[in-house]
């Protein structure tokens, strides 16, 4: 069983790292596939270790990398969401905005949907793949149920994704009695245009 002390040590790395209680037994699960740090054995307790230790390194580089120069400010409704899951679920949300889901196309609505349905305060989703592999997947379920869309395998590359997501705005935009007619040759400007369309046939004038 792993000892005491590196027991010890997972609660203050995790802690160190800023990671919740939630978010640790998410690295534990994913290294070990056990949730409690008593259950473990130790060469897979010292497994943990070194995961954990890559978000600890991860929170000081951040503390410690500031930038010479003042960021920009962020645009209206934006947050600061990064790691590398933050681009997933950006193009997520934005394909939710386009097929008339939501009405808020922000970061920060974005995060509140994500907060809610990670029951967490912080995007801590964003860098666990477990946690970010959970909203990713809840994202796209909420969206397909409240769509239609019919999500193409995982192995599916951009432009396929793309061609099921203007296939579901097209049914989606003639169900409501819109025109789906006369669109830019481009599939994101297509996309764009759909989008606006099904909103402006929703009433939400966005």
């Amino acid at each position: 069983m792993a000892t005491a002390a590196q027991i010890a040590a997972i609660h203050t790395i995790a802690k160190r790292a800023g990671l919740d209680e939630e978010a640790r037994r998410a690295v534990m699960q994913r290294e070990t596939g056990k949730r409690s740090s008593r259950d473990l054995s130790e060469p897979e307790a010292g497994r943990v270790i070194e995961a954990l230790k890559v978000f600890s390194n991860t929170s000081r580089t951040a503390v410690d990398e500031r930038p010479s120069a003042p960021p920009r400010p962020l645009a209206k409704g934006a947050v600061p969401l990064d790691g590398p899951y933050a681009g997933k679920l950006r193009a997520l949300w934005l394909t939710a905005w386009n097929l008339g889901v939501v009405r808020d196309r922000t970061d920060r609505a974005l995060l509140a949907f994500l907060e809610r349905q990670t029951k967490t305060s912080h995007p801590r989703w964003l860098k666990d793949p477990a946690l970010a592999s959970a909203a990713i997947e809840g994202l796209k379920g909420w969206i397909a149920r409240e769509s239609g869309i019919r999500w193409p395998a995982r192995s599916a590359d951009a432009a396929d994704v793309q061609a099921v997501v203007i296939t579901a705005q097209v049914a989606m935009l003639v169900g409501l009695g819109g025109d789906a007619t006369g669109l830019p040759p481009e599939a994101k400007d297509a996309m764009a245009e759909l989008g606006r369309r099904i909103r402006s046939a929703k009433g939400a004038g966005r």
